[in-house]
C-alpha cells in the first residue's frame, strides 16, 4: 500500500492499555471515570415514595462488616455530579444507578485493602507524594508566606526616601576592618558631617560617585517594602524621618542608612499621554500641545484621536496614547508630581516637560488599594526565593524538629562517607553513595522516623549541594526537609478537608491498581479469552464503508500550494509522498473517512477517486486531501478488531469480578430507601 501511516476516524473509544493510563492528579478524577457518572435529568417519570423521606442515617447498602448510609451516598453523589445543583437536577433513576456503581467502587477498594495493596511501597509513595502536594503549600502559606506577605502589605502603604553608605569587606574572612571603617563613618555622622559627603567619599556602592545615577551621594530616593533585602527594609521603616540607623550587615556588606522622608505610597494609575519631542524651536511643540489641550477640553477633539494623529511616542500613539497601568514612582519626577495633582478620572494635565520632551497627560483611572487576599499572590511572588522566606522556612522547620525531637550521628556519617573532615563531605558522599557498605545503618532520626546515609546522599544529589557542603549544612538541610514533610503530613491528618481529600485519593489509587491488575492486565494477557470474545461477537466487529484518503498537514496553506500544483500536473500520489518526505513542515498519514468522520474529511467522500481537495483549514493546521479509493464494508480481522475486543473482554472480566465481590462480601443494596433528588421532589399545589 502506498500510504506510510494510517488513521481510522470515527473509531469508538477504547480504554488504553495499563502502560498508557496515568492516575489523574486531581482528587476523584479516576474515581468518577470508573463510576461512569451520567447524572442527567432524563424525561422518565419519577418514582416518589408514598411514605415520609428516609433519614440521613438510613442504610442504603451493606457489605461485610460495613454499612453505607444515605448521607454518605448523598455526599458522594454531589461530588460525582459536580456540585449540589447538578445533583439536584439529576433523576431518581440516575441516583439509583449511582448507588450500584458506588457500591461496586467500595467493594473494589475493600478488596484492594484486603489484598494488601495499601501496604505496597509504590502505592504508599503515591499517596505520600499527593499528601505533600496538597498539604505543603497550605502549610507554607500559614507558617511562612502569609506572615511575611502581611508585613509587606502593611509596610507598602508608605514609601521611604532613604540614603545609605555601604562598606564591603575586603574578603569573607576580613570583616573586622570593614566594621571599624563603618563605625568611624557612623561617628562622623553623629558629629554632624553631611551624610551625602560621607557617602561620596567612602561608600562602596557602585553609583555613589556617579552623578545622575540613582544612588549618587548615597541617595536612593523613595523605596517600598519588597524592593530591598529584609535587614535594610527593617531599618528603613524603623528609623524616623531625619534619623540615622545603627550599623547593620547584609549579604552586600555593612550599611548605615539615613531616612529623609516618609509619605503615603501612591497606588497604580491608568494613564494616556501625547508626546512632542522638541526639534529646534521648543515653543512650536508647546503651542501645538496647548492648542490640542484646548480642543480636547472644549470637546471637538478626543484625547485618543489627538494622540493617534500628533503623538510622537509611536508605541502608545496607535493605542490612543494609552500607557496602561503605571506605578507613579516609576515615572520621571515631573510626571509623578503632575499625576498626583490630577483629581479625577478623565482629567487632562497642563504641559509637562521631561527629558523625553513635552507631554499632555490624561488620567484614565486610579486603582483602589487591593485587599490583603487580593494582593497575596503578587506579594508571595515577591517573596519566593528571597532570603527572608528561606530563613523563615528554616526557622519553622527547626521549631518542628525541637518539638518532635531530632538527632544526627555526624561521626557515623563521616566514617561511612570516608570523609576526613567536616569541611569536605559532599564529594566523597556522592562518590560512594552507590557503594556504601553501611548505607542501611541509621544516621539521623526525626520523631519516630529513622534515616540512612543513603537517603542523605540522595537528598544531597537532589538539592543544590556543592563540593563545599559540610556535615552541619547537610544535616540541617536534610532534617529541615524531613521536618517540613512531617508538618505537612500532620496538617493533612488534622485538617478535615485535607484528610478527606487524601482519603479520596488513596481510594482512587487503590481502585486504579486493583482494576489494573484484576481486569485490564488480565484481559490483555488472556489470549484464549480474547479469541473467544472475538468469535462470539464477530458480527459486531465490522468496518463500515470507508474512503481511503491521503492527508498532508502543514502549519500554513502556502506550504501546501506547491503540492497541490504538483498533483494537479502529475496526478501522482507517489510523487507527492516523495516530495513530502524531505519537507520538515509537512506530515502525511492515511485517513479512512466514514460518515462519522470530522467535517473537514467528508469532502473526500464527495470527491471522485484520485481527486484532490484543499488546502482546507482545520484548527491550527491546513490539510490537503487526495482521495484514493472507496472501500466497501467488511468484517474486521482479529488484529484489526483487537482494541475493541480487549475492551469487550475487559467488560466481561469486570462483570465477573463484581459478581464474585458481591458474593464474597455478601453485598446488598436497598434502592427503595433512596429519596429523590430535590428537583424530583413533588411540589405543593
Amino acid at each position: 500500500m502506498f500510504l506510510r501511516a494510517s488513521r481510522q476516524t470515527g473509531a469508538p473509544f477504547v480504554r488504553p492499555p495499563p502502560s498508557m493510563i496515568r492516575l489523574g492528579r486531581t482528587v476523584g478524577v479516576f474515581f468518577l471515570a470508573v463510576l461512569g457518572m451520567a447524572c442527567s435529568s432524563g424525561p422518565e417519570a419519577t418514582e416518589v415514595p408514598s411514605s415520609a423521606p428516609p433519614p440521613d442515617d438510613a442504610i442504603v447498602a451493606r457489605y461485610a462488616d460495613t454499612t453505607l448510609t444515605l448521607a454518605e451516598l448523598d455526599s458522594a453523589f454531589v461530588d460525582a455530579a459536580g456540585g449540589p445543583q447538578a445533583a439536584a437536577d439529576s433523576s431518581l433513576r440516575a441516583y439509583r444507578d449511582f448507588l450500584d456503581r458506588y457500591l461496586h467502587f467500595r467493594l473494589k477498594v475493600r478488596a484492594a485493602r484486603d489484598a494488601g495493596l495499601d501496604t505496597l511501597p509504590r502505592i504508599r509513595r503515591e499517596v505520600h507524594d499527593y499528601r505533600q502536594e496538597r498539604a505543603r503549600p497550605q502549610l507554607l502559606r500559614t507558617e511562612v508566606y502569609a506572615p511575611l506577605a502581611r508585613t509587606l502589605y502593611e509596610r507598602r502603604t508608605q514609601a521611604v526616601d532613604v540614603s545609605h553608605i555601604l562598606i564591603r569587606p575586603a574578603s569573607s574572612s576580613d570583616t573586622l576592618a570593614a566594621y571599624r571603617e563603618a563605625q568611624a563613618i557612623a561617628d562622623s555622622v553623629g558629629r554632624g558631617v553631611p551624610f551625602g559627603d560621607l557617602a561620596l567619599r567612602n561608600s562602596d556602592a557602585p553609583a555613589a560617585r556617579t552623578e545622575g545615577r540613582r544612588g549618587y551621594r548615597g541617595r536612593l530616593g523613595y523605596l517600598q517594602a519588597g524592593d530591598i533585602v529584609e535587614p535594610f527594609e527593617d531599618r528603613m521603616y524603623a528609623v524616623p524621618p531625619g534619623g540615622t540607623s545603627d550599623i547593620f550587615r547584609t549579604k552586600f556588606g555593612y550599611h548605615i542608612l539615613k531616612v529623609h522622608d516618609r509619605r503615603p505610597a501612591a497606588q497604580p494609575v491608568e494613564l494616556a499621554h501625547i508626546l512632542r519631542r522638541p526639534q529646534g524651536d521648543s515653543a512650536t511643540s508647546r503651542r501645538l500641545l496647548d492648542s490640542l489641550r484646548t480642543e480636547i477640553r472644549d470637546g471637538p477633539l478626543s484625547f485618543a484621536a489627538a494622540a493617534r494623529e500628533y503623538s510622537q511616542d509611536r508605541q502608545s500613539a496607535s493605542k490612543g496614547g494609552a500607557l496602561g497601568e503605571v506605578t507613579p514612582r516609576a515615572l520621571p519626577p515631573p510626571l509623578r508630581k503632575t499625576v498626583a495633582a490630577l483629581d479625577s478620572a478623565g482629567a487632562v494635565s497642563g504641559i509637562v516637560q521631561t527629558r523625553f520632551g513635552y507631554h499632555l497627560l490624561k488620567l484614565i483611572d486610579r486603582s483602589e488599594r487591593p485587599s490583603f487576599d487580593e494582593a497575596y499572590s503578587e506579594l508571595k511572588d515577591r517573596l519566593v526565593g528571597q532570603p527572608r522566606a528561606e530563613e523563615r522556612t528554616a526557622a519553622f522547620a527547626r521549631t518542628v524538629r525541637a518539638e518532635v525531637g531530632a538527632a544526627a550521628d555526624t561521626a557515623r556519617l563521616l566514617t561511612i562517607a570516608r570523609a576526613g573532615s567536616v569541611d569536605s563531605l559532599a564529594r566523597p558522599l556522592l562518590t560512594h553513595a552507590d557503594t556504601l557498605s553501611g548505607a542501611a545503618r541509621p544516621a539521623a532520626t526525626l520523631g519516630d522516623s529513622v534515616y540512612t546515609v543513603d537517603q542523605m546522599a540522595r537528598h544531597l544529589m537532589q538539592t543544590d549541594g556543592g563540593a563545599q557542603t559540610t556535615v552541619a549544612e547537610l544535616m540541617e538541610s536534610f532534617l529541615n526537609e524531613k521536618a517540613l514533610q512531617y508538618a505537612a503530613t500532620r496538617r493533612a491528618q488534622t485538617d478535615p478537608a485535607l484528610r478527606r481529600e487524601v482519603q479520596k485519593y488513596r481510594n482512587g489509587t487503590l481502585l486504579f491498581h486493583y482494576v489494573q491488575d484484576s481486569v485490564w492486565t488480565a484481559a490483555a494477557r488472556d489470549t484464549a479469552g480474547l479469541r473467544k470474545t472475538y468469535r462470539q461477537n464477530r458480527t459486531q466487529y465490522q468496518f463500515p464503508e470507508r474512503v481511503r484518503t491521503l492527508v498532508l498537514r502543514t502549519p500554513a496553506d502556502s506550504v501546501l500550494r506547491p503540492y497541490a500544483t504538483r498533483y494537479e500536473r502529475d496526478s501522482s500520489i507517489t510523487a507527492v509522498l516523495d516530495a513530502a518526505a524531505t519537507d520538515s513542515l509537512v506530515s502525511t498519514d492515511t485517513v479512512y473517512v466514514t460518515d462519522r468522520s470530522a467535517d473537514v474529511y467528508r469532502s473526500a467522500r464527495a470527491a471522485a477517486d484520485g481527486e484532490a481537495v484543499g488546502p482546507l483549514p482545520h484548527g491550527e493546521e491546513w490539510l490537503f486531501l487526495i482521495r484514493d479509493a472507496r472501500l466497501p464494508p467488511r468484517p474486521m480481522r482479529f488484529e484489526e478488531a483487537r482494541r475493541r475486543v480487549v475492551q469487550d473482554h475487559q467488560d466481561r472480566l469486570e462483570r465477573r469480578v463484581l459478581r464474585r465481590l458481591r458474593e464474597r462480601y455478601d453485598a446488598e443494596a436497598f434502592p427503595e430507601r433512596l429519596r429523590p433528588p430535590v428537583s424530583d421532589a413533588p411540589t405543593a399545589p
